[in-house]
């Protein structure tokens, strides 16, 4: 099962080597930070050899911000995850960075305007 979540983020980071800017270098190391339970300001900058200000001011220039890339990371990852049914909402939550089912569900409702569970089903139906 942990060989399939990594061919998912792996096809997720694939999808985003077509683009060359700051908010794309960085949307690349979030997949992977996630994974290893890293997904956070700091670690983003040291794997991009940036200053935290840096970073900063380069996403500005991009009209994005640290939180807004991390968010669209985990939007897409969640879909990823939660279109493999053998994958517990419970685990796409904690493979997202979030501590809890409800902040996951919270989050997955302000970006798909449904919980996971409804996602899952409809797409799982469909």
């Amino acid at each position: 099962m942990y060989g399939q979540l990594i061919e998912q983020a792996e096809k997720y980071l694939k999808s985003l080597y077509s683009q060359d800017n700051y908010a794309a270098q960085l949307k690349r190391m979030l997949a992977e930070l996630l994974a290893a339970g890293e997904a956070n300001a700091d670690a983003a900058c040291r794997a991009l050899k940036l200053s935290r200000r840096t970073l900063q001011r380069r996403l500005k220039a991009e009209k994005t911000s640290f939180k807004k890339v991390l968010q669209e990371v985990r939007a897409e990852l969640a879909i990823n995850y939660l279109s493999d049914e053998r994958v517990k909402a419970l685990e796409v939550a904690m493979l997202l960075g979030y501590s809890s089912i409800s902040s996951f569900t919270t989050a997955f409702k302000s970006w798909y305007d449904m919980p996971p569970a409804e996602y899952r089903q409809k797409f799982l139906a469909a």
